[in-house]
């Protein structure tokens, strides 16, 4: 179980520039304070990420995601807020750039992901730039073991959550909803049934990343 001294140890690895090992509701993630540029660089180093591919954003605590939501439609607000705290990462607009170090090459919107998570973590109150813990291409890791040892060696501190479901995260893509266009699915996720029903309840149609 993660208490409050691995909390605020992720935290102290984090604002220190390191990279942290991290659980959420589907796989292990990789993790570094959005706002310290030394983490995020070291992150893209670690992960062997080119600084061209965006990351996503992990928001553990609820006031983070209310304060993401602040800048974008009532429509993206309600989707967003059904979708989240969930197994889902949704891309919406970021107007004011508040997330441009998770961006890459295309500034302009953030994935936001806000794990359900319960016990200290779920109050954590940094944003995060995240990833996937494994090697580029490679299965998603369900647990720390399956975190690549070049990997675990490379992190400042590591949350042991145990075995975790293993299937990576939904992405929906939401940035059409303002104009009233269809939410796009880019990945399935551990349901995507969920995913139509949810949107389907505060009025947002899905399509396929395909057509």
């Amino acid at each position: 179980m993660i208490g409050e001294t691995d909390v605020a140890r992720l935290r102290e690895a984090v604002l220190a520039g390191g990279v942290a090992l991290v659980p959420t509701d589907t796989v292990y993630g990789l993790a570094a304070a959005l706002h310290v540029p030394e983490g995020v660089a070291a992150l893209y180093a670690l992960k062997g990420r080119p600084r061209s591919q965006p990351c996503q954003v992990i928001l553990y605590s609820a006031w983070l995601l209310e304060h993401a939501l602040e800048p974008v439609d009532e429509l993206t607000r309600a989707a967003v807020n059904r979708l989240l705290p969930g197994t889902t990462t949704c891309l919406v607009p970021d107007p004011a750039g508040q997330y441009v170090a998770a961006a890459g090459g295309a500034p302009g919107s953030v994935g936001l992901r806000v794990p359900a998570m319960t016990g200290p973590l779920a109050a954590f109150d940094l944003p995060l730039i995240a990833t996937s813990a494994n090697d580029p291409g490679a299965a998603d890791p369900r647990s720390l073991s399956d975190v690549p040892q070049s990997i675990r060696a490379g992190v400042a501190a590591t949350l042991d959550a145990g075995l975790l479901p293993g299937t990576a995260s939904a992405v929906v893509d939401l940035r059409a909803v303002p104009e009233r266009g269809p939410a796009v699915l880019i990945r399935p996720g551990p349901d995507p049934e969920d995913v139509i029903r949810r949107l389907g309840e505060v009025g947002v149609a899905l399509t396929s990343a395909g057509g």
